[in-house]
């Protein structure tokens, strides 16, 4: 009989994803998951996602430095502000990302507005930390319309724009037309979401 890491590679087609639990195998999950370990550690199979694997090869190889260069690249060339972190799952494997939007993080490229989301950032030129390059409600707008939900004008701005109040909205404030649990901001500042 074979042993669990053959059989584990024999289970994998290749250039095939695989969740951990598709996995059809004789022995407990701490054994599937040392093997799946010792995979990963040997270079046979490479960690797509949380409990997600694919044989080793192609892009998933691809060293950190070459990742970051790659997500530059393409920070650089789009006219988007904010940016998910599934816009470069294909330069490598989810950890190898990872790492690469760390090192775009700390060399001031990036900003992180949230979980998974970043937005382009530029050195400001009063602290000369970076900062993103559009304001704080463009950019939780446009992470929003990039989750696949729609961003209507807060109670705040309707009361403004309909002349019932006079105090100008902070702009800090957008209504959502679904639930959102996330916190889009930077710094400390963050967005307040509405429910519809």
């Amino acid at each position: 009989m074979p042993s669990l890491v053959n059989q584990i590679l024999d289970s994998i087609p290749e250039n095939a994803t695989v969740d951990r639990g598709t996995l059809a195998l004789a022995a407990d999950y701490d054994s599937v998951g040392r093997a799946l370990k010792q995979l990963v550690e040997t270079r046979k199979l490479v960690r797509v996602g949380r409990g997600r694997y694919r044989k080793s090869g192609g892009p998933a190889t691809r060293s950190a430095s070459s990742i970051a260069d790659l997500i530059a690249q393409r920070v650089r060339r789009s006219r988007r502000n904010v940016f998910l972190r599934a816009d470069f799952d294909e330069f490598g494997s989810y950890d190898g990302v990872g790492r690469a939007l760390r090192q775009q993080v700390q060399a001031g490229r990036l900003v992180q507005i949230g979980y998974g989301l970043y937005a382009k950032a530029e050195p400001s030129p009063l602290t000369g930390k970076p900062a993103p390059v559009v304001g704080i409600r463009t950019l939780a707008s446009e992470a929003i319309k990039r989750l696949g939900k729609s961003v209507e004008p807060s109670s705040f701005d309707k009361a403004y724009n309909s002349g019932r109040s006079t105090q100008v909205p902070t702009g800090r404030t957008l209504t959502v037309n679904a639930r959102i649990r996330r916190r889009i901001g930077y710094d400390g500042n963050y967005v307040v979401l509405q429910p519809a």
